[in-house]
């Protein structure tokens, strides 16, 4: 008789929430064919190019969490930890992570 490894208690729809003040979350799209995009994007950007950067936001929280962070009126700093932190909870990698290999790329460039 054939064995049943069951994972089913293993997998979750759970997405990761992005929180930026009180009452102010956005869901992270973290599902497989939203991070394989994520993948071909990050390979064909410039993230120096902001319009570029916010079409990865777009892909991770949605056009319309995109706008909200806009109309913040953030500073640039900000809206690059914003950035780092959507690839923490896509990726499920802590942000202190992600962050370091942000700024070794930027050190490349």
């Amino acid at each position: 008789m054939a064995r049943t490894i069951d994972i089913s208690t293993k997998l979750t729809k759970e997405r990761p929430k992005l929180k930026l003040a009180d009452g102010v979350e956005f869901e992270i799209d973290n599902r497989k064919n939203t991070i394989l995009i994520l993948n071909q994007m990050i390979q064909e950007t410039d993230l120096n190019d902001l319009r570029e950067v916010d079409g990865i936001l777009e892909l991770l929280l949605g056009k319309g969490a995109v706008q909200k962070i806009c109309e913040m009126d953030i500073t640039f700093a900000d809206y690059q930890t914003i950035f780092i932190a959507c690839m923490a909870g896509a990726l499920n990698e802590d942000f202190e992570t992600v962050e370091a290999r942000f700024q070794r790329a930027r050190e490349e460039i």
